[in-house]
This record gives C-alpha cells, structure tokens and sequence, in this order.
C-alpha cells in the first residue's frame, strides 16, 4: 500500500547551465509535475508509486531510474516502443520567472492508456494527485479521467494542481474546460496567483476562489503567490502564510511541486476534517519553507528537501526574529486604488515584515495583489515588526483620519 499514487507526465527538464563561448549549455534534470510532487513526499517519508509513460530510449530509461532511485514506485511506469520521451526546455527570465519550450508532437506521457493504468496502484493509496498535463491529448486524457473516477469510486483523497502551461494547449476553451473538470473532482486544490486570474477573470483572490467554490467541492485551497506566500482557503478559514525569502534563488522549476507535496504530507498526517486556523498556519509555513529551499538549486525531481533541512530553515528564521526589535502597529485607510500602489512603495522601502491584518487575515503590506484582496473599505491594522524612526513621516500620509 502506498501514501499517495500520482499519474501524469515524467519528463526530461533541459535548464541552462552555464555557455560555451556563445553557445548556452543545459543540463538533463528529470522532472515532470506530478512526480516531483512524489520525490517531495517520498523525501518526507512516505511512500508513494507513479503511474505514466516514457520512451523506450536513452532519456526514458534515464527517468526510470531516476524515480527508482528516488524510492518512488514504478510498478504503473510504461515504456513506449513507437513514441520518444517527452523534453522541456527551461528557459530562466530575468525576473526569476520560466518560459518552456515542449518537444511533445507527439511525446509519450500523452499516449498512456486507460488499459495501462494501473488501477491497483490506485485502489491501494490514500491519495492520489494528478495535473492538467495529462488532459491535453488523447489517449492520456481518457485514461486520466478513468483514474480520477476509479480514485474517487474507492474514496481516495483527491488531489489537483492545474499546472497551466499554454503551448501545449490546442486553445484556450480547451485548456479551461480540462483544468474546470479536474477543480471539480478534487478534495484538495494548488493553484498559482496567476492561474486563478487566468481562469476566473477576478484579480481579487477571495472573489477567484468563490468563483471555484461555486464549481468545486473542494475542502482545501491553497493559492500560490511566488515571493509573496500562499493563502489557504478552508471552509469558512483564510489563512496567509509568510514567504522565506531568500538571495540565493536561482531556479523555481518545482517550488510549487514541493509546496503541493508538503501540504499534503500535513493532510496525510492530520486528515482533511477539523483542521484550525493554527494547523493551517503550520501546514503553510512547512509547505513554503521547502518551496523556498527548492528555489535555490537547479531541476526538481532531484533538488526536494527533507524535512531535516526545512526544519532548520524555520528553526533559523524564528532565531532571526527572536533578536530585539520594535513592533509598531497604526490604523490605516486606503480609499483609492492610486493610494494603495503610493502606499506598497512606500512599504517596499522599510526593512523586514510589514503587514496588514484585518480581522483573522494578514497580507503582506508590500504585496499589491495581497492587499486589492482584502475589503479596502474597512480599516486596517498596519504592522510594522522593525520599526526604525524615520518611517514615522511615511506612515503618517496613511493614517485613519
């Protein structure tokens, strides 16, 4: 029996490591979102076993026994004789952020079949996760639904991360319709900032994550926000969980992977039921420990944290805060969307945590998107933990009157 059984695509992830004169130089690194949501969980302890399908090449076999390696269960892995292993290439931006490139015309994650699925793989998990990747193309997505369905019939856990990634999508009504039907089959939904904009059409992540209650029976939704943390939103419970930033990022390929597994690793520990407002904090700061601890090296599969190194991640922030310092709270009113964007300028400038708290949520005073998320008609409560005197003429131009 295993902890969690995911199913979709086991690629080759090509990142730039490095030129030759004027030639870039990219490393094979094995990826593939649901698997790296499996080498997270199985660096955390637990057991889990993938079910897709790779070349019968050099790249395939290479991934095969990456995940062997990796203690991840390859029992559900096909080799396809006809269709080479699908390949990424990982382009970094200057921003930190990612554009791929995708040789799958077809690739053989794309051609595993519902007779291939491996269904005792399924009846025999407490959870099972899946992504959108597996629903571009036939005949992965009838074998995915035919999982999904199987997984749902046994009273599995079920697990979803969109995952968009638009040139594999034929259009974009296709794409949506794909990423609608798995939010509606999952218990547990991942999904970035930019995704729920994307699908919702609301800037506001209260508004996006209704819009998806109102489709979705989901009983735990976590929105990613990059450098800005995450949210979880659970039955009536909103909770924002605090980034670790760091200097040293140098590649986000599988920091919202490691953030998917972590958070499940809490639901596989604790249940879905009765959770509080103190386990979702809990849940959150592990989840975006071992997110940022990712960040910092390069390829995915490979680069998971144990909970040893995200323990002492958290340890030395909490160290970090214990040093004296002087928190300073002020009632403030940001009437206009013009005296917002004033206002995270402002913000961005002062060093350490500034904050906005209004009843049980607290967003990131240097987050615009964070803060159009609240209801700006109310006041709010400024906190600023390193407080330094001259940001007192600052503060005072956003005073409640």
């Amino acid at each position: 029996m295993y902890d969690v059984v995911a199913l979709g695509e086991l690629l080759v992830d090509f990142i730039q490591n490095g030129s030759t004169k004027e030639n870039p130089v990219f490393e094979a690194n094995p990826g593939g979102a649901p698997c790296n949501v499996l080498a997270m969980l199985a660096r955390l302890g637990y057991s889990t076993a993938f079910i897709g399908k790779v070349g019968d090449d050099y790249f395939g076999r290479m991934l095969g026994e990456a995940i062997r390696g990796l203690g991840i269960g390859d029992e559900g892995l096909m080799y396809s004789q006809n269709v080479n292993t699908t390949l990424a290439l990982v382009h970094t931006l200057a921003d930190g952020d990612r554009d791929f490139s995708f040789y799958r015309k077809p690739g053989a994650d794309i051609m595993l079949t519902e007779k291939e699925v491996n269904k005792n793989l399924i009846e025999g998990c407490r959870a099972f996760h899946f992504g959108s990747l597996s629903l571009t193309d036939e005949p992965a997505a009838t074998a995915t639904k035919a999982a999904v369905a199987y997984a749902k019939k046994m009273g599995k856990i079920v697990s979803f991360d969109p995952n968009y990634r638009e040139p594999l999508w034929e259009n974009e009504d296709k794409s949506r319709a794909a990423i609608w039907y798995g939010i509606g089959e999952c218990d547990i939904l991942k999904i970035a900032d930019n995704e729920i904009k994307w699908l919702t059409g609301r800037e506001n992540y209260d508004e996006g994550v209704q819009a998806i209650r109102e489709r979705s029976k989901a009983k735990l939704i976590h929105v990613t926000l990059g450098s800005q943390g995450s949210i979880a939103y659970y039955l009536g419970k909103k909770v924002w969980g605090k980034p670790f930033l760091n200097g040293k990022a140098v590649d986000t390929t599988g920091a919202g992977d490691a953030f998917c597994a972590s958070a499940l690793s809490f639901v596989l520990d604790h249940g879905l039921d009765h959770l509080t407002e103190a386990d979702l904090e809990e849940m959150l700061l592990f989840a975006n420990g071992a997110a940022s601890i990712v960040t910092t090296r390069k390829g995915a599969l490979r680069s998971m944290p144990d909970r040893e190194e995200i323990q002492r991640l958290i340890s030395g922030c909490r160290q970090g805060q214990g040093k004296a310092k002087v928190t300073k709270t002020f009632p403030v009113l940001l009437g206009s969307v013009d005296q917002v964007k004033a206002f995270v300028r402002d913000m961005s400038q002062m060093d350490g945590d500034v904050l906005l708290c209004v009843g049980k949520y607290i967003i990131d005073a240097k987050s615009i998107m964070g803060i159009f998320s609240l209801d700006l008609s109310n006041p709010l409560q400024l906190e600023i933990e390193d407080w330094k005197e001259e940001y007192t003429p600052i503060v005072e131009k956003y005073l409640r009157p």
